[in-house]
């Protein structure tokens, strides 16, 4: 991956304020972002779900969720409704027209062992959130995401692994502790054990949680490299 940029007279970036993004940051912000928001994010991304069969608010409230974690990186505050806003659903040329290139572009370079497909990943991370915040068309997203992330792909990638690695921990523990033998009457193979009720609740309680600090640490990432866009 790229080489972060340094301030020499060789360098082709403009001056920025101190960018403060490293494996740990990201750890941390996800962490205190998450909880802070906990409620309001869960609860957002529950009326999400409630409201996905409805044609047209559907594509607003998917948009809205994106808006919430670039309220989320200034520290603003937002309501449950907020998904609901209209000037969400006004984004939906350009942002359908952003989702077009990524889905076209993302699995022809993941086609390439993997790694392409995580790298052009980790560049493009933040578009979503210029669309939104910065009211850019969807190439000037891409363009904006791919200059803002550039020299700090290993450590978006490190502090988003590790969190990823925390969370699977977790189910596993979860897994070895709430597992049931599959009975006679499973259409289960033998030897495959399921979750209990009380493993499958505490599996989706921690899994929200978490939607809740993916979130965070997205919305550090996107505060700290958006001085760069």
């Amino acid at each position: 991956m790229d080489e972060q940029i340094q301030s020499t007279g060789e360098s082709q970036v403009s001056p920025v304020s101190f960018i403060d993004l490293s494996v740990g940051s990201i750890i941390s912000n996800g962490f205190s972002k998450g909880f802070k928001y906990l409620f309001l994010y869960v609860g957002s991304l529950i009326l999400w779900f409630i409201t996905l069969w409805i044609p047209y608010l559907n594509i607003g409230t998917t948009i809205g969720l994106y808006g919430l974690i670039v309220k989320m990186s200034k520290d603003e505050k937002f309501s449950f409704g907020e998904i609901f806003r209209k000037d969400y659903r006004s984004l939906m040329p350009d942002f359908f027209l952003l989702l077009a290139l990524m889905t076209i572009a993302l699995p022809f370079a993941y086609a390439f062992v993997i790694i392409p497909g995580i790298v052009l990943g980790i560049t493009w991370l933040l578009s979503y959130y210029f669309l939104i915040d910065k009211k850019l068309s969807a190439f000037q997203a891409l363009s904006a995401s791919a200059k803002a992330t550039y020299g700090f792909k290993w450590d978006i990638f490190g502090g988003l692994f590790i969190l990823f690695l925390i969370h699977l921990v977790l189910m596993i523990i979860i897994w070895l502790i709430f597992k049931e033998p599959a009975d006679e009457f499973s259409a289960l193979p033998i030897g495959i054990s399921t979750l209990s009720v009380i493993g499958w609740i505490i599996f989706i309680v921690i899994g929200l949680i978490f939607y809740s600090i993916y979130a965070g640490a997205i919305s550090h990432i996107y505060k700290e490299l958006s001085k760069r866009a």
